[in-house]
């Protein structure tokens, strides 16, 4: 990326944080995916060149070190990286309240895949919880199995080798709803977006984990506007 040549500190800070895929890679790095692969596994479209770019980049910048584990290499962010966390949250509060969201941005996957790194494991009531998505939109694949346990959580598009213990049916627009927190899981299921099969102790968790993204409470501008018109 080509430098704006000014001293103006707004100028400076966006030839790092402005440069396409460099928020998207913070955020993955900041709610867990330390390994190339999980970086990668929550940004669909980044190809591993631009990957490896961006974290050169953002290494030679002092916003992420890069660390040796044994065998394999880890990014975790720096002080000067957690900073960029909080223009990270700033600007997604400025996006679930301004902008609208295409109907070909909604990915399934991908909210499956946040939600997963926004349930800590420890929480769990159970050692390990795995609970099948079924997609009644036409979405390929179709099916997607969430798999959580105590050692760490992961979306399969496959089936895990373990018992459901429970079925959520649900097409991708209502499952981004869900996910995000613009709709509970009772209204949903009220409005007949999303239907689960499930224990009373599983219907409960998925209420809560509606609720886990950081934008959950941000009232979109056009329901303020509305609330506000009476």
């Amino acid at each position: 990326m080509r430098g704006y040549g000014q001293y103006c500190p707004i100028a400076l800070g966006a030839e790092v944080f402005a440069e396409r895929w460099t928020p998207i890679i913070l955020r993955n790095v900041f709610v867990g995916c330390h390994r190339f692969g999980e970086i990668l596994e929550g940004a669909p479209g980044l190809s591993r060149s631009v990957l490896v770019q961006r974290l050169r980049r953002l290494e030679r910048d002092g916003v992420v070190q890069r660390e040796r584990r044994g065998r394999a290499v880890e990014y975790h962010l720096t002080d000067c990286g957690m900073e960029l966390i909080e223009v990270c949250t700033a600007l997604g509060v400025w996006g679930a309240r301004w902008r609208e969201v295409p109907p070909e941005y909604l990915d399934p996957y991908l909210a499956l895949w946040m939600l997963s790194r926004l349930i800590d494991p420890a929480t769990l009531p159970r050692r390990r919880i795995v609970v099948r998505f079924d997609l009644t939109d036409g979405s390929r694949p179709d099916r997607y199995w969430l798999l959580l346990t105590r050692s760490g959580n992961e979306v399969c598009a496959q089936p895990p080798g373990f018992d459901d213990d429970g079925i959520v049916t649900v097409d991708t627009a209502w499952l981004v709803r869900w996910y995000s927190g613009t709709v509970s899981l009772a209204a949903a299921q009220r409005a007949g977006g999303i239907t689960v099969a499930a224990p009373p102790w599983l219907v409960r968790e998925l209420a809560g984990w509606g609720r886990l993204s950081p934008f959950a409470d941000v009232l979109p501008a056009r329901r303020a506007t509305a609330t506000a018109g009476g």
